[in-house]
């Protein structure tokens, strides 16, 4: 029997190795991925630069249940896609840790996109309110 934990043990490190590099390999991978798509915001397979856009629509103020919120309009948003008829789709807002909420395009219409990327909608309750937005999915 002492022989054969002698040939085990060695193979049970390697093994135990192998699968801590894997892993390791993996999560390099998976941080550099979400480092390049940082700076942008998947709308409808469509990559939109969100700091040019910060930049270039003008701010809006809404009033919510929980005091005044300020950010982009989401329909501006929308607008600098390919989406030719806005009104005819539902929009699902997509958190980096895989949190959605699906809304209609009236709500879509008085909501508002925080420079934190966090969505705010007035007259939905705070569930609806997705922060860390990656991705809005037209429906």
């Amino acid at each position: 029997m002492n022989y054969n934990k002698e040939k085990i043990l060695p193979l049970l490190a390697m093994i135990v190795l192998i699968i801590g590099i894997g892993a390791t390999i993996y999560v390099t991978g998976q941080q550099s991925m979400m480092k390049e798509a940082e700076g942008t915001l998947l709308i409808n397979g469509e990559y939109i630069d969100i700091h040019d856009l910060l930049q270039t629509v003008s701010y809006k103020t809404i009033e919510t249940d929980d005091g005044e919120k300020t950010g982009i309009p989401i329909e501006e948003i929308i607008k600098e896609t390919s989406i030719n008829c806005p009104s005819c789709y539902t929009y699902t807002f997509i958190a980096s840790d895989g949190y959605q909420q699906t809304v209609e395009w009236e709500h879509v219409q008085k909501g508002v996109f925080s420079e934190e990327h966090r969505v705010f909608f007035p007259g939905l309750a705070h569930a609806f309110w997705v922060r860390d937005i990656i991705e809005i999915k037209v429906e």
